[in-house]
């Protein structure tokens, strides 16, 4: 790269700019951010800190929250907006019954969850704006309560809040339907799952007699599974795709594997089954828990992941619903 010679756009690099050095070749630049090199004109970006890691990939850089936090823009001195990533935590899957559902997820960048269009980009001048992110729900350890939803996620701007919606719990055997959030918990014993949030995910199935459903995902809504076949010969159902996102890279070092690579998150837990030898539903590609079946608990989401919990299964029970994943929060931007 040639040497730097400061001067605002269109300056005559041969003549030094107001507080500038009496060297032709040598300038202050204290002030300015607009830089020419022997190359071009070269204009500095955002300068920021915050989160638990940083990544640096090929022109951008992304702050990754898996903790609260705060994310601080240094400076900015061109008023580039930010791309974001917000998914909240996974609901707990219930006992003897369904999974959880996924964490809400909205994004601006590659895609974002419920089917919704893109997000716009976010406005973020010099300052400090808050993140939070939420816990995933713990699955249940009653049959006569569903498993606990999901907590959301936040991301501050200038001008509001992005905030994703906790997932749905699960039902249990003996409680009602699923419960509605990002995306909806699925239903237990004929119960009906609980409803998406728009643009975020999908709502849960509901259940097949002792075939439980699995919790939405914020790719897809769980199936119920068929009718033809009830009882114990029909196995539980899956829980709903989450999303491919990789806003932090390709390949994603967050997020986990999924039908066509990394970076999936917001999966639907897996249901339960109420016997021992019918499957028990799989979860979603986006970090969600494995129903389980007999005595195993329903397996829990992964941290990071917003995906939901798995249903536990019963008969004799399974001591508990699986625990849904914890959200994360990515902001993005152009860096070089």
């Amino acid at each position: 790269m040639g040497r730097f010679m400061g001067g605002r756009m269109g300056d005559d690099p041969a003549t030094p700019t107001a507080g500038g050095s009496a060297n032709p070749a040598v300038y202050s630049i204290s002030d300015q951010y607009t830089m020419k090199t022997d190359d071009g004109w070269f204009t500095a970006g955002i300068s920021a800190t915050g989160g638990d890691s940083v990544i640096t990939g090929s022109g951008f850089k992304a702050h990754v929250f898996t903790s609260p936090g705060t994310f601080t823009i240094n400076n900015n001195p061109q008023n580039e907006t930010v791309d974001f990533l917000v998914v909240a935590g996974g609901g707990g899957g219930g006992r003897r019954g369904a999974g959880g559902g996924a964490g809400g997820l909205r994004s601006s960048y590659d895609q974002t969850g419920g089917g919704g269009s893109l997000q716009s980009k976010l406005p973020m001048p010099a300052g400090d704006y808050s993140v939070t992110v939420g816990s995933g729900g713990a699955g249940s350890s009653s049959v006569s309560a569903r498993g606990t939803d999901g907590s959301n996620s936040t991301l501050a701007y200038n001008g509001g809040t992005i905030t994703s919606t906790g997932g749905g719990g699960g039902s249990s055997d003996g409680t009602i339907d699923g419960n509605g959030g990002g995306s909806g918990g699925g239903g237990a014993n004929n119960k009906p799952g609980g409803p998406g949030t728009s643009n975020e995910g999908y709502a849960g199935a509901q259940a097949m007699n002792d075939a439980n459903s699995g919790g939405g995902g914020a790719g897809a809504a769980s199936v119920r599974q068929p009718t033809s076949s009830p009882g114990p010969q029909t196995a539980a159902g899956p829980g709903g795709i989450g999303v491919q996102n990789l806003i932090a890279g390709d390949p994603s070092p967050i997020g986990t594997p999924g039908p066509s690579g990394d970076g999936w998150f917001a999966g639907g837990g897996g249901g339960g089954h109420g016997y021992n030898g019918p499957a028990a539903g799989s979860g979603g590609a986006g970090g969600a828990g494995d129903g389980g079946n007999g005595q195993n608990n329903g397996g829990d989401g992964t941290a990071n992941t917003g995906g939901g919990g798995g249903g536990g299964g019963g008969y004799p029970e399974a001591p508990r619903g699986g625990n849904g994943g914890s959200g994360i929060v990515v902001v993005r931007y152009p860096y070089s």
